[in-house]
């Protein structure tokens, strides 16, 4: 089976592309070829912009532009018309076979300018060819060859044999041309190459850096878990810290709620829960609801029948009894009050949320429940799990009892932190081999600071702001990250002064308050706090402890948010511990 890119066409395909889609996809020689449909082009021929219905990258180093023109089709007068089955009658500006030529043209210009005119991608044998999978082939005209015209009765050979026969009939046509010996690894760099440009997400923002947005490319192993959760209607993701997550929970709740479907993507860290919500409103797609699991449920009661009787019994009870057990038996009832269901259910952070109550109310929430709706639950059962020490394999009991039937699958690859980051983040955290694929940007090594008691610990804290605001990092770009609450950490008596930005303080980032508003401050939060997101520069503070699994759990988690600059403030006593963790990477002769 062709891998088909994207893995579905669109509502505005015609029957003749579906049907071609259907034949590529389906035709058994075809498993290691890429096919992409509707492929645009900045420029085709003389025209500003222009299409190819598909292209066909074929490992052997062919790469193969398909147009595809449906129902009749007439030509009088050098004017070319299609007719489609409605009678509705088409003015063709060109003929298809000049229409694929300049599509393949344009194509090959564009591999040309990315690579080079020598390079492997470049030789690659670059041809074209007309479908007409309704009618016969068009009488011969010096305008094509005849095996640049595959028409109804040649269809009932296997499409890939014809596309061979294109390729075949191209080579023979400019001389015995010969692609380059790595064509394999071309048509891959091809397919690369031509990939994002049709399909790019939004990345993920740090609230410090407010709203911070920008366009980032998906792994390769994140577009097959689309591809993969596209096909399924229940499935279990897991991935480390860095791998996307988030990112693809909010690109797939968008393609769902953009389709018209009711969307409910909740988490269970709050500052998280709220850039989702804002997320969601920015994006302007009705049907998506975006949240918190326990801001949800809340507002979800007060708006329910049983908000007085709730309110009431909240006043009273403690915040463990709160979040165990009030909130989840009135969130139930009030779910199941609910006129409308949701049509998909998306939940990330899910190692903080597996529960039988958080399942039996989300099941009230979504149409055929957990064992028979849609859902994608995303999860990081490795070092994340931050709140009770349930493992893993508690967690993933209380899924399968509820609903036994789920495809479940995995990210490899870290797409947020920098080698080094990632490398040292495993290495600290006490794995044995790093849970994800290491990113290729090698990026600047952590920087350590060590420090005998607080006064000192001030001292380098202060020295490291002011380094960092000198060599021009904007204060909002950074965060300080701390086990310990804002009062009881090092940053709260944070007070640098600088020459450009004045007097820099710390102000905690809580949920619902922007913590730049006023004068030039760096943001503080809790390591725990802060799971879900992100900032372009962490310092991680009052580390005293990093050789058993809470602190280790916390280090994964703090060290994890930065993406490009990472500096630990640790204590003089944990000095041989880290010397010893970052050894094992040369003693076990670590590989990623």
């Amino acid at each position: 089976m062709a891998r088909m890119i994207p893995p579905r066409y669109e509502g505005t395909a015609s029957a003749a592309e579906k049907r071609v889609f259907h034949l590529l996809e389906g035709d058994p020689a075809t498993s290691e070829w890429f096919i992409l449909h509707s492929l645009g082009l900045s420029k085709r021929g003389s025209g500003p912009y222009g299409e190819i219905d598909f292209v066909v990258l074929v490992p052997l180093g062919g790469v193969v532009c398909l147009e595809v023109k449906g129902g009749r089709v007439s030509c009088k007068d050098g004017v070319w018309q299609t007719i489609d089955r409605f009678g509705a009658i088409s003015e063709l500006k060109k003929s298809p076979f000049m229409q694929a030529r300049e599509g393949m043209f344009g194509l090959l210009h564009a591999v040309q300018e990315r690579f080079g005119s020598g390079s492997d991608a470049s030789r690659c044998l670059f041809t074209y060819a007309v479908v007409f999978p309704d009618v016969d082939c068009p009488p011969k005209t010096p305008e094509f060859e005849t095996w640049e015209a595959i028409d109804h009765n040649t269809l009932k050979t296997p499409i890939s044999q014809l596309i061979l026969n294109v390729l075949s009939g191209q080579r023979k046509k400019l001389g015995g041309f010969y692609p380059s010996t790595n064509a394999g690894s071309a048509i891959r760099d091809v397919r690369q190459f031509l990939r994002p440009d049709f399909e790019r997400i939004i990345a993920r923002s740090t609230v410090v850096s407010e709203s911070e947005s920008s366009l980032i490319s998906l792994t390769e192993d994140q577009y097959e878990v689309l591809d993969m959760i596209s096909d399924n209607p229940r499935c279990l993701i897991e991935g480390a810290a860095g791998t996307g997550k988030t990112v693809l929970a909010l690109e797939y709740s968008r393609r769902q709620s953009a389709a018209g479907q009711k969307v409910l993507l909740l988490c269970f860290n709050r500052l998280l829960g709220e850039w989702l919500e804002s997320c969601g409103s920015s994006l302007r797609v009705s049907g998506l609801a975006a949240s918190s699991y326990f801001r949800f449920l809340r507002k979800l009661i007060l708006d329910s029948a049983w908000g007085k009787e709730y309110e009431m019994a909240e006043q009273t009870t403690s915040q463990d009894e709160l979040f165990s057990g009030l909130l989840p038996l009135y969130g139930q009832l009030a779910a199941e009050g609910l006129d409308s269901q949701f049509d998909t259910v998306v939940l990330d952070e899910a190692q903080d949320l597996l529960s039988s109550s958080a399942l039996d109310v989300l099941g009230a929430l979504l149409k055929g429940g957990i064992a028979g709706g849609r859902w994608y639950i995303f999860g990081d059962f490795t070092r994340q799990c931050l709140y009770g020490n349930t493992s893993r394999e508690v967690r993933l009991r209380e899924l399968t009892s509820t609903c036994a039937n789920f495809s479940h699958t995995k990210l490899h690859t870290n797409c947020r932190n920098t080698r080094r980051i990632g490398e040292e983040t495993a290495l600290l955290s006490g794995f044995s081999s790093p849970p994800y694929k290491l990113g290729q940007v090698d990026g600047l090594p952590v920087d350590y600071r060590y420090w005998k008691n607080p006064q000192q610990q001030l001292e380098k804290l202060t020295e490291v702001i002011r380094g960092l605001l000198a060599e021009g990092m904007n204060p909002h770009d950074v965060v300080l990250l701390s086990g310990r609450k804002f009062a009881d950490s090092v940053a709260s008596r944070l007070a640098c002064q600088t020459q450009t930005h004045g007097t820099v303080s710390a102000v905690e980032i809580r949920s619902g308050v922007s913590p730049f508003a006023k004068g030039s401050r760096v943001g503080f939060a809790t390591i725990q706090s802060f799971k879900g997101m992100e900032t372009p520069a962490a310092i991680v503070c009052d580390i005293q402890h990093v050789d058993t699994d809470e602190p280790q759990a916390l280090l994964y988690t703090g060290m994890s948010r930065a993406r490009s600059l990472l500096i630990l403030m640790v204590h003089e006593s944990v000095r041989t511990g880290i010397a010893n963790s970052l050894m094992r990477k040369l003693n076990e002769g670590w590989k990623s």
